[in-house]
């Protein structure tokens, strides 16, 4: 059976239920996106009041592999939750097309490495690709950008691109504390841990926004000679914001990392994560940190960032990708709808929350 979307919104719809009680998984989004064809068949996952009406159609719910209870219904299999996640998590991360919620992509690659047959090593190949192709076109067709949602959503829309570059050995390393919800669905895709790279940026007193060096944890203080130069710094000067900034980077370690082991990058890919980069200056800070404790290679992904400074953090970086890619460019919380701070307390739940 090879159902196209079209053929898929019909039997959706001849479930006769609300459909906003319903996200389409599976390989299903792949189809609703356009990335391939055809789809073999539906998987459903449904909500309380959407489930409840179905079982109560008659069908006999059987128990999936993963725990979830499924319904047997025709061209469509309805299912409780979706390998072991709840229905309203899977549902508070989709997305909509035509009207029907479809299951992120975020989660769509998740479950295909997870899984690994080879329909899915073909679906991860076509996803690639899609993305390529979309990022070529963003690139060579300037189009009017549209605000994510929160950091949330802007990490579900770059890391399908992260995902895309298939990091050896990764480790999605997010800077406290915007970052760390951009960088929950990054690691969600690439199946590895999710951590935080706690940096400081040592900033020229008279203007702290131009850095002329980082503190970061396990790595002593680096220092751009010929920025203290320019700037006319003397020793003491730099001597006193190393220290002062030493004392914050303290402090942030201690609250973040909570007793887990010191990081660790050596041999690892660093995909350094942020909610977005006005000057590039923290990100690039956070390069120069990652290699200094031993990361193999580093890749920095962020939410919004203008093209000119993407292209400078490339060459700091292996690689930079950026979901949005704006131009003009006047702040990263221009570009989200909800630009509220992150609180320590979100940074702690959604690291504990990581495997």
């Amino acid at each position: 059976m090879a159902l196209t979307w079209s053929e898929v919104r019909a039997i959706v719809a001849d479930l006769g239920v609300d459909p906003a009680d319903l996200v389409l998984a599976g390989s299903v989004p792949l189809v609703a996106h356009g990335i391939v064809p055809t789809v073999g068949d539906i998987d459903v996952v449904a909500l309380a009041p959407a489930w409840q009406a179905l079982a109560s159609r008659g069908a006999t719910p059987r128990t999936g592999d993963h725990g979830d209870l499924v319904l047997d219904l025709g061209d469509a299999q309805v299912f409780s939750g979706w390998h072991g996640t709840r229905a309203d998590a899977v549902a508070a991360r989709a997305g909509l097309v035509d009207g029907l919620r479809v299951a992120s992509l975020t989660d769509v690659i998740a479950y295909k490495r997870a899984l690994g047959r080879p329909k899915d090593v073909e679906h991860l190949v076509a996803l690639k690709r899609w993305v390529d192709d979309m990022s070529e076109t963003i690139a060579t067709q300037p189009r009017a950008a549209v605000p994510f949602a929160d950091r949330a959503h802007a990490g579900e829309m770059l890391a399908p691109i992260v995902a895309a570059l298939e990091p050896v050995n990764p480790l999605v390393l997010a800077l406290p504390r915007g970052g760390v919800p951009v960088a929950a669905p990054v690691a969600r895709a690439l199946g590895c841990d999710l951590d935080v790279l706690v940096v400081r940026k040592l900033g020229v007193p008279s203007n702290p926004e131009y850095g002329f060096g980082a503190l970061g944890e396990g790595a002593a203080p680096l220092i751009n000679e010929r920025v203290v130069a320019a700037a006319g710094l003397l020793e003491s000067e730099v001597a006193q914001v190393i220290q002062a900034e030493t004392v914050e980077l303290a402090r942030r370690v201690a609250l973040y990392r909570a007793g887990r082991p010191a990081l660790d990058l050596t041999g690892r890919h660093a995909v350094i994560v942020d909610d977005g980069s006005a000057t590039g200056a923290t990100a690039r800070a956070a390069v120069a940190v990652a290699r200094a404790v031993g990361a193999a290679a580093v890749t920095v992904a962020v939410g919004a960032c203008p093209p000119d400074v993407l292209e400078l953090l490339s060459r700091s970086a292996d690689r930079a990708v950026a979901a949005l890619r704006p131009e003009p460019f006047l702040s990263v919380g221009q570009w989200y709808r909800d630009f509220a701070q992150t609180t320590d307390e979100e940074v702690l739940a959604t690291l504990q929350a990581s495997p």
